[in-house]
């Protein structure tokens, strides 16, 4: 280690300064944008519930940081009666997709309740998607 880096890491915000800041800046942007959002996100849970009734979110174990798993929060796009036994990704012309379904997936609107896991800490408003487990064999040793 040579002084410069040194001096670097010296001057520079500690990594708890820098994660308490960042878990801020979560909590601050996913509040605000939920309370703007709000009620679009009361309009979509209408149009999901007159659509289809009930349930309106879906819930899918996904992996976190440090490979911890937690239940990530989405707006229902697919029909209720649609098991789990199908395609882990949402296709083109996928026959799941209701209508409301379909402009929630074009439009990413599907996403808006996982602020309720980034103020939970589960998810971060800037870093990697957290991955579905169907896709965790992928991701081994760090890759």
């Amino acid at each position: 280690m040579t002084m410069h880096d040194l001096a670097d890491q010296l001057s520079g915000p500690s990594l708890g300064m820098r994660v308490g800041l960042r878990r801020a800046l979560d909590i601050v942007c996913a509040g605000a944008a939920a309370a703007v959002l709000a009620p679009l996100m009361l309009f979509v849970v209408l149009a999901i519930w007159i659509e289809g009734g009930r349930p309106i979110l879906f819930a899918q174990l996904r992996l976190g940081q440090y490979g911890r798993p937690f239940r990530m929060y989405k707006f229902r796009k697919f029909k209720p009666d649609c098991d789990n036994n199908g395609c882990p990704l949402t296709i083109e012309g996928d026959g799941r997709l209701t209508v409301i379904g379909r402009v929630l997936a074009v439009s990413k609107l599907d996403e808006l309740p996982q602020l309720w896991n980034v103020l939970r800490g589960n998810m971060s408003i800037v870093g990697p998607r957290p991955e579905s487990l169907a896709f965790s064999d992928c991701f081994r040793n760090g890759f």
